[in-house]
């Protein structure tokens, strides 16, 4: 290899990992109206990844939760959308809020429940409110996203959203989406 050539070389991977140090930054913030930063890292234990460290929660099988872990809501995802028998998990851990995917199986007698990924939420701000399975991705409802919305006093439909992500079981991970299109609604409103 010429000097030049690995001149030429030095430079692009010097622009390469300032490119990527950059974009890196810029993917974990908030829109200009709230400048904190997203903790949403996208987890997930696929068929070829090694389940992540247990204090991380991918990988773990549970009857009754764990110590220190609160349940605040959840949906069973159907077969038919979800491949599988899968629910989300709204919990409150020592680390923070967290949605999980759970797989849903039977260990022996008892229902048994694996956690197949985790998405963690970042802290909602006063007027803000998390949605499951009652959002309508271009006016069809779409039982695999999950959403932040910017709650409006009185309102039962919600078009401001802040950040939504649709659910893959098949993928074991949640997935950021476009929020152009995503509507929310209050179940039964």
């Amino acid at each position: 290899m010429t000097n030049r050539t690995r001149i030429l070389v030095a430079a692009l991977s010097a622009a390469s990992i300032a490119g990527a140090a950059a974009c890196s930054r810029e993917s974990g913030r908030v829109p200009a109206r709230d400048a904190r930063p997203l903790d949403t890292a996208l987890v997930g234990a696929g068929a070829s990844e090694p389940p992540l460290a247990n204090d991380d929660y991918v990988g773990l099988r549970y009857e009754s939760l764990p110590a220190g872990v609160t349940y605040r809501s959840g949906t069973v995802l159907s077969a038919a959308r979800g491949g599988g028998d899968f629910d989300l998990a709204h919990v409150t851990t020592p680390r923070g809020e967290m949605i999980w995917l759970d797989s849903l199986a039977r260990a022996g007698a008892q229902p048994a429940r694996v956690v197949r990924a985790v998405l963690r939420l970042p802290p909602l701000a006063r007027d803000e409110r998390l949605f499951m399975a009652s959002c309508d991705v271009n006016g069809v409802l779409d039982g695999r996203v999950v959403a932040i919305v910017v709650a409006e006093p009185g309102a039962s439909r919600f078009t401001n959203i802040r950040q939504a992500w649709r659910v893959s079981a098949a993928r074991r991970r949640f997935d950021v989406i476009p929020v152009g299109g995503v509507t929310c609604e209050e179940p039964g409103g």
